[in-house]
């Protein structure tokens, strides 16, 4: 029996392009073989994944769809008899991308109908997050259970594991994630000019991501900003690295600040974690979930009240020691509660 992996794109620093890299691993182990498809994948990535028009599905094959988005992909899976299994990443609301890429919204819209198609015609269905699962549940999926996000940071095992606060010689703001409108790139524009009148300029803020193409109006208007806003020399945005750059980049910041309104979980934050940089986030969507009792929420855009708090993360070491050691404290009970399991048991026969 194999068991294939299938979603919309396949892109190497992509959460869910991780997350099938890590299950196919996982899935190794037990002595499962199976592949990766996609309709969509970067040339440089093709030695992970497969174009879709190359998979050959035998009789006893399970087929595993990531979903998020519209695409050919579900049309293709249901063509099988095959047992089929749903990890269901979320998929953001249209009206995010309504202004800027009109076919984008029109695919997410439609990602969403499939939802329905899904559930009457898939065997099993998981969700990453509970914040996702409620909405599986509230369109009518009977049985959906929960699988989370499996996160490989075997890459960066040389990273110290000692909880212990960075020096700190001026604010350096990291923000990682697609250049995308759900992000709120521009609302972190807004926070580094707030930064800036409040507290002088001394100080860098990192975004960076993948921009899609047919989004370039949105890259525009962030340049505009930065540029309109005089904040050429402290605000960047750095387009997708390799591991070992955005190792680097982790390792070089020491504060990550999300402004973003839609996430199905944000592995971002986790990393983040991971490099022992305070989080403070917008607290939307699936992130409060995700960062349980740690980090600093924030409910309201008022950047005038957020500036003296972040503030506060620099200038008092012990509250950003705390920070720190409640958020090694989740993230460890985050990486307990991952397995395979859930997913071995519906495959099997």
């Amino acid at each position: 029996m194999n068991i294939h992996q299938f979603s919309a794109g396949f892109q190497l620093g992509d959460a869910i392009s991780q997350e099938m890299l890590e299950i196919k691993r996982l899935l190794s182990k037990e002595g499962y073989y199976g592949k990766i498809f996609a309709e969509n994948i970067f040339s440089y990535d093709r030695k992970y994944a497969e174009k879709l028009t190359k998979a050959n599905i035998k009789p006893n094959d399970v087929l595993v769809y990531h979903h998020s988005i519209h695409s050919e992909v579900l049309n293709f899976v249901l063509k099988f008899p095959n047992k089929k299994i749903l990890i269901y990443h979320n998929v953001t609301p249209e009206d995010f991308f309504s202004g800027y890429d009109l076919k984008f919204s029109y695919l997410l819209r439609k990602g969403r109908e499939d939802l329905e198609i899904i559930r009457d015609h898939f065997h099993h269905s998981f969700a990453v997050s509970n914040f996702n699962l409620a909405e599986l549940k509230e369109i009518g999926f009977k049985h959906v259970r929960l699988l989370p996000l499996h996160l490989n940071f075997q890459k960066w095992k040389d990273v110290p594991r000692d909880p212990i606060s960075k020096s700190f010689t001026q604010p350096s703001f990291l923000f990682v994630g697609r250049i995308a409108p759900n992000k709120r790139q521009d609302d972190l524009i807004r926070f580094a000019r707030t930064w800036k009148s409040k507290m002088g300029n001394q100080f860098s803020m990192r975004m960076l991501g993948f921009c899609n193409p047919n989004q370039q109006s949105y890259m525009d208007e962030l340049n505009f900003m930065i540029h309109h806003l005089d904040l050429t020399e402290e605000v960047k945005i750095i387009s997708y690295v390799d591991e070992r750059m955005l190792k680097k980049i982790y390792s070089e910041s020491n504060i990550f600040l999300s402004m973003s309104e839609h996430e199905g979980f944000c592995v971002p934050l986790m990393e983040a974690i991971y490099f022992h940089l305070p989080v403070v986030a917008f607290s939307a969507a699936a992130v409060p979930e995700t960062l349980g009792k740690s980090g600093i929420l924030f409910e309201s855009k008022d950047f005038e009240t957020l500036v003296p708090l972040v503030d506060s993360i620099f200038k008092n070491t012990d509250f950003r020691n705390s920070l720190i050691y409640s958020q090694n404290q989740r993230l460890n009970e985050y990486l307990e509660s991952t397995s395979i399991l859930p997913l071995l048991e519906v495959a099997k026969p």
